[in-house]
């Protein structure tokens, strides 16, 4: 299984640029000489950035403006969308909410974003969710998380033993906390023994955000990494190597939850 992660400098609150750049980097991935991706990931926000005062204005019903656009695209292109998170107004409020769609163009799993980041506000113009979300891709089991979510182990442990072989990141990570970004990602894949995909914002505007999109394999290592430029990477996943790592390292088996 293939996956391209689109690596997107986003315009805050320039919804028509974002649009116009996703669909270049999109046709750019699909037309890869080395072969056309299974799935494509995009950034946090990669619609409205974190224009969040404008979110009011900015976000769309249920995120459904965002979800008929990428839609076409799958249809298009024949490939899935996972993660890659929009503004949805809700009846609860606006969410900050990853995506799922098929390559038929049907919107099947969303994940509205639980842990909203206070360095940036989020809290104050957001509300979060209440669920966990997994979803299996032709038979590949990810777990969507959202950015300040890889901060808090415990999701993503729970995510891994519910079934997860690959844990998607999207996110808009500051530069300023570059550091944490590659440590968190690489401490996620090595104690969960699972894929990790992690898609970044590389805007460098008033709050500079980090690039670094990459993906890291069940032992840790990179698969693949781009640095602050627009750009894609793409790497495979191989959900054997999840088993033979898991199985040569047997952390699930020696677990002692009755201690912790």
């Amino acid at each position: 299984m293939r996956i391209a992660l689109i690596q997107q400098s986003i315009v805050p609150g320039d919804k028509q640029a974002n649009y116009a750049r996703a669909g270049t980097l999109v046709k750019k991935a699909a037309e890869q000489p080395g072969g056309r991706p299974d799935i494509i990931v995009l950034p946090e926000l990669w619609s409205t950035g974190y224009a969040l005062a404008e979110l009011d204005s900015l976000a769309s019903s249920n995120g459904e403006e965002e979800a008929e656009f990428l839609s076409e695209l799958a249809r298009r292109y024949g490939i899935w969308f996972a993660g890659g998170s929009v503004a949805a107004k809700t009846p609860r409020g606006i969410t900050n909410r990853a995506q799922v769609i098929d390559r038929g163009g049907s919107l099947v799993a969303t994940y509205d974003k639980v842990h909203l980041v206070p360095m940036l506000g989020e809290d104050k113009n957001l509300v979060a969710g209440d669920r966990r979300c997994l979803h299996t891709i032709e038979g590949v089991t990810f777990g969507l998380t959202i950015c300040y979510d890889l901060r808090f182990g415990e999701l993503l442990r729970k995510l891994t033993l519910e079934g997860a072989q690959a844990l998607i990141i999207s996110a808009e990570w500051p530069l300023a906390r570059l550091s944490h970004w590659q440590a968190l990602l690489k401490a996620r894949a090595v104690e969960n023994q699972c894929y990790v995909i992690a898609v970044n914002n590389c805007a460098m505007g008033d709050v500079p955000f980090a690039g670094h999109t990459q993906m890291l394999g069940p032992d840790g290592r990179k698969l693949c990494q781009l640095e602050f430029q627009e750009e894609i990477a793409m790497a495979d996943i191989d959900p054997e190597a999840v088993n033979r790592i898991r199985e040569a390292v047997p952390v699930f088996r020696d677990r002692r939850p009755e201690l912790y």
